[in-house]
């Protein structure tokens, strides 16, 4: 703890920047809620939803087929992943 020793309020510090993980976990800035998406299902999940993947973060999608490629809009962002209905699906897998 000797890295707080002289902060008076611990709980007010801005402890990522003693991270030695800086800006790693960043990526969440990058996506807002109403931004579309390109993602490619890859499994369900154990509530039949879609699983995709965008830059790192795990990506739900209702009604998703796996090896599916989809354009989504981000309806929420949560801890589990970001949520998206599917706007738009295309032909076939890249």
């Amino acid at each position: 703890m000797t890295k707080y020793r002289n902060y008076k309020e611990v709980y007010n510090v801005d402890v990522k920047r003693f991270s030695i993980y800086r800006g790693v976990n960043n990526l969440k800035d990058d996506v807002v809620i109403g931004d579309e998406i390109d993602v490619l299902v890859k499994e369900i999940d154990e509530s039949g939803r879609g699983v995709g993947f965008y830059r790192g973060y795990k990506v739900l999608i209702p009604k998703g087929f796996i090896n599916e490629r989809v354009r989504v809009r981000i309806v929420k962002i949560s801890d589990e992943g970001l949520l998206g209905v599917v706007v738009r699906r295309y032909e076939g897998t890249k």
